[in-house]
């Protein structure tokens, strides 16, 4: 054997890494492409094991979920766990067992609950996570059930079959409160509802911030995800749920069934004993009438288990002058009014967001906007998936035009329609949206929001989706106001820490679709 001169080797290592046999250059801009997965759906999750295996589940006709053992080039369909489907959702656990959540499901005889199934085998067979009460559901909450997540991590000295796993969602029916089923038997059997702001720890901060959390979230919530801390990490075993929220003067307008409030205000809640006590925490504040309610935000940990969000958010607009400006069909020349990408991020478990300085203790003053301003349009669909701490992919849809946007800040239903009179907008009303996938990625969110640099990849070429994309859940009335996409992308890294979006394609593709990351440097 010859002997490579160190630094031939460390030059080798640092342009090639292996993406599902190509190989990907260390090019400062990651490269991808787009494959086919399966049959149309919206809303896909997508998740990857220490294998580098990827799941990719949609709600479309059931639990409807996909595996590819080649780091996504080739997808096979796996058996269905639930034949019924709400909102979905994937996690997995250090054994490489997948967990699959499900709302509205065929399992519980009360309506609106959720469900958690377990496949220790690639998917082939899937058992249910049964709730605290018989034929009740994996949740059996009697406030029911609205966006799941899930999570799932082998403590110290276990293994699959007694992982804690985590449901998390808000109810439909009651307050809107933030809630969580756990369970320490690997997914068998779930506990009763918790509410994450019912129970602080016992510390006078904490307790304020309960009061603090409750008087902007009460009934006006929207879950963004959940994590657990792994094993041999600061923090190790801490829950850490995320969602977003309004304020108390447009609660008392009315609870978020309608979805019509600006959601501008972003908080955690971590648990450090196995969700007995929780400790809320504000992210970051937007504003009153800056929205980042598009419809969700994205929520992750990284390897060491420190929270990040990805939102889209018309950080700089003037509500009441970017609402005269739709109205008048002027918007379109004003920029402050766009919707754009940022991130915010906590280095220290979720204690404190961006070194702090917010309005309320702990909460970042700013975020890391990710698109440049040359970049301009709209910003809807946020994804994120990070790495080592202050590494981080995000992922969103992008139209060059700018949404018409109503007094409190809100996307306008129907407002990427184009002009009416058959749609019911006015005939000031912009063309019709053209949306397109976006990528981007920074290594360096350690340098603060003023130092922290993107690099930035358009993705599709030929527009992914066409017209509105509303934000108002199930308000959204065809024929103007568009939900084909339902309400997020999302994005996963695999075990190189190569990034893979999963997303769907309604316009010439009508497809489920992944983007794998080709090129560039992986997480």
């Amino acid at each position: 054997m010859r002997r490579v001169p160190t630094a031939v080797a460390t030059a080798i290592l640092l342009v090639a890494a292996f993406v599902g046999g190509v190989t990907a250059r260390s090019t400062s801009t990651p490269a991808f492409q787009v494959v086919n997965v399966g049959a149309y759906g919206g809303e896909p999750s997508i998740v990857s094991d220490t294998n580098g295996h990827l799941y990719d589940t949609t709600p479309s006709g059931g639990t409807i979920t996909y595996l590819s053992t080649d780091r996504g080039r080739d997808w096979q369909q796996v058996t269905t766990a639930d034949p019924n489907s709400g909102d979905d959702c994937l996690a997995t656990d250090q054994a490489n067992a997948v967990y699959l959540c499900n709302l509205a499901g065929s399992e519980g005889v009360a309506p609106l609950q959720a469900d958690v199934w377990k496949s220790v085998n690639g998917g082939a067979s899937w058992t249910h996570g049964e709730g605290a009460i018989p034929q009740c559901a994996t949740s059996c909450s009697p406030f029911g059930v609205d966006r799941d997540w899930v999570a799932a991590s082998i403590l110290s000295g276990k293994n699959t079959s007694n992982a804690e796993v985590v449901l998390m969602y808000h109810d439909f029916y009651g307050p809107s409160q933030i809630w969580v089923n756990i369970s320490r038997d690997g997914g068998a059997t779930f506990g009763a509802p918790q509410e994450v702001l019912a129970g602080p720890a016992v510390t006078p901060g904490a307790i304020s911030g309960t009061l603090v959390a409750q008087g902007y979230t009460l009934c006006n919530t929207v879950p963004a995800g959940v994590g657990i801390v792994p094993q041999g990490k600061p923090h190790a075993g801490r829950i850490i749920v995320g969602w977003i929220a309004a304020d108390l003067p447009q609660n008392a307008t009315g609870c978020n069934v309608t979805m019509a409030q600006a959601f501008h205000t972003v908080w955690v809640s971590y648990s450090d004993d196995g969700g007995q006590t929780w400790t809320p925490q504000q992210a970051f504040d937007a504003g009153v009438g800056h929205d980042t309610s598009t419809p969700f935000v994205a929520f992750t940990l990284d390897r060491q288990g420190n929270p990040y969000f990805g939102l889209d958010v018309n950080l700089n607009a003037n509500p009441a002058t970017c609402s005269a400006e739709s109205t008048a069909g002027t918007v379109q020349s004003d920029s402050s009014c766009e919707y754009d990408m940022y991130v915010v991020w906590s280095r220290d478990g979720g204690a404190t967001w961006d070194g702090g300085g917010g309005l309320i203790p702990g909460s970042a003053a700013s975020a890391y906007r990710v698109n440049p301003p040359a970049e301009t349009g709209t910003h809807f669909f946020p994804a994120i998936a990070a790495g080592n701490p202050g590494q981080v992919d995000v992922a969103y849809l992008r139209s060059s035009g700018i949404l018409p946007t109503d007094p409190l800040g809100k996307a306008d239903p129907g407002g990427c329609a184009g002009p009416g009179p058959a749609n019911g907008n006015p005939t000031t009303y912009p063309p019709a949206c053209t949306w397109n996938l976006y990528a981007a990625q920074s290594l360096n969110l350690t340098k603060g929001v003023a130092g922290a640099t993107w690099a930035v990849t358009p993705i599709t070429t030929t527009p992914m989706h066409i017209g509105d994309i509303c934000n108002l859940g199930i308000f959204c009335v065809a024929p103007s106001s568009n939900r084909n996409l339902l309400d997020f992308i999302m994005e996963a890294i695999d075990n190189h820490g190569c990034a893979h979006i999963a997303y769907a394609d309604d316009n010439t593709v009508n497809k489920l679709r992944v983007a794998n990351q080709t090129a560039g440097p992986c997480l």
